[in-house]
């Protein structure tokens, strides 16, 4: 998934305010808030493949957050020799490895430190924050899944995606 067709996509899946009429007072607000994507007002040309680096160019994605994932607060994206860091999985720093091109989770204590590997490309961590965004919301108002561990798996490149995501399903 591009840049552009994930904006469009997570614009296109976030509920309105009144489906929540059911939650707690203030839930509605905090949920639609972590989901904001704004734009920019001058456009960066980035490749397509570049999926992660043309979004964090080209939209204000600070205050996303899918389950618990997010982008860095400033927007702003830093470089080491071997690692490119963009967001957060809770503690933990995301960066793209610059070799492969994976998607990597980093030791918060030793930035050369590879603690899990979430997507094969940066397309495929798009695919999969969209993804994790529709099981969010369908066990918010149906209590089930859309999708399982092994099909999030597939969608971040295959199995060896699989181990990161077991404990965000269970």
């Amino acid at each position: 998934m591009t840049a552009a067709e994930f904006v469009t996509a997570i614009r296109e899946i976030t509920p309105d305010e009144s489906k929540f009429t059911k939650m707690p007072e203030g839930f509605a607000q905090i949920y639609l808030d972590e989901l904001f994507i704004g734009n920019k007002s001058i456009h960066t040309n980035v490749e397509p493949e570049n999926a992660i680096i043309d979004l964090m160019s080209n939209y204000d994605v600070s205050k996303l957050i899918i389950m618990i994932f997010s982008f860095n607060k400033s927007n702003e994206l830093k470089e080491t020799e071997p690692f490119t860091f963009f967001g957060w999985r809770e503690a933990f720093p995301l960066a793209i490895h610059k070799a492969t091109g994976e998607i990597v989770e980093i030791d918060w204590a030793d930035d050369n430190c590879i603690v899990s590997y979430i997507a094969k490309d940066q397309q495929s961590y798009l695919d999969l924050l969209f993804a994790l965004q529709e099981n969010s919301l369908s066990t918010l108002f149906s209590d089930r899944q859309k999708w399982s561990t092994e099909q999030l798996a597939e969608i971040a490149g295959g199995s060896k995606y699989q181990p990161h995501l077991t404990d965000l399903l269970s």
